[in-house]
């Protein structure tokens, strides 16, 4: 997120406890919170992240995809399934895997079809906002720190950037001098990251410093996120980020927020028209 018994008792045996924390760290995504939220249509339950889990491990590949479209048939939230339901069917995973219910190859098969859910659903969830889009005229820049495995996170935020208006520019894997392009190349409101890991933050900040010399937008905005940010909530001041946020649609508010604030104190240019 499927193997005979040998095959377990050498992944059991072979998981150090490195690669247990790094897994804690990779898979469960940070986007997901306790916090109420009020959607258009009914929101999803905690049983609907248990099945949809045990469909991302069952030898069905067809089945998450199946369930999950069944569910938005029965007038249940697509906004609550990418915001409350996939993020804890992958908390789930690991859950199962501390039991010795899945197996590691199964938390990793698991994953992927939750992501390929992301992007089977991609249009309905992303043109099916029918509300004004303010952040229309705004374009973010989301990535992942050079050999960070945190995918799944960031894929959910830069969907829901995607669904209330804004340009998305993003990438699981860019190196420092593609970043480099993309900011000088492109007019970038919001250059955001996802942080797995404490070993990657004295690198991004130097990073982050780099960046915003080079940017074609001298006051570009960083917000930092991901799953160190649960470990570390002074992450954005270790990085020389702006801001930091755990949930999507929490990003989007403050992120939208502080570039409008930003372009009225500083007298900043919209960037490209939509």
């Amino acid at each position: 997120m499927w193997a005979g018994g040998q095959v377990q008792d050498t992944i059991n045996t072979e998981i150090s406890t490195p690669l247990r924390q790094a897994l804690v760290s990779h898979v469960i995504p940070q986007l997901i919170d306790t916090a109420v939220r009020v959607y258009a249509k009914k929101p999803m339950l905690p049983a609907h992240s248990v099945a949809l889990g045990r469909a991302c491990v069952s030898s069905d590949h067809a089945a998450p995809e199946a369930y999950a479209r069944s569910l938005l048939a029965q007038d249940f939230d697509i906004e609550s399934l990418y915001l409350d339901t996939i993020p804890e069917a992958a908390r789930l995973f690991h859950d199962w895997w501390e039991i010795d219910d899945i197996d590691f190859i199964q938390v990793t098969s698991g994953i992927f079809r939750l992501e390929e859910l992301v992007y089977s659903l991609s249009a309905e969830f992303v043109m099916g906002l029918q509300k004004a889009k303010p952040a229309a005229s705004l374009t973010a820049l989301l990535l992942r720190p050079p050999g960070s495995q945190h995918s799944l996170g960031l894929l959910l935020l830069s969907q829901y950037f995607k669904r209330y208006g804004w340009q998305v520019y993003s990438a699981n894997q860019f190196a420092e001098q593609d970043m480099a392009v993309a900011v000088r190349s492109e007019w970038v409101d919001i250059l955001g990251f996802s942080v797995s890991e404490d070993r990657q933050v004295p690198v991004l900040k130097k990073t982050i410093a780099s960046l915003r010399k080079q940017s074609g937008n001298p006051h570009m905005l960083v917000m930092a996120g991901g799953p160190l940010l649960r470990l570390q909530p002074n992450l954005a001041e270790l990085l020389g980020a702006d801001f930091s946020c755990l949930r999507a649609d929490q990003a989007h508010t403050q992120a939208l927020e502080k570039v409008q604030q930003t372009q009225i104190h500083a007298s900043v240019r919209p960037s490209r028209e939509p």
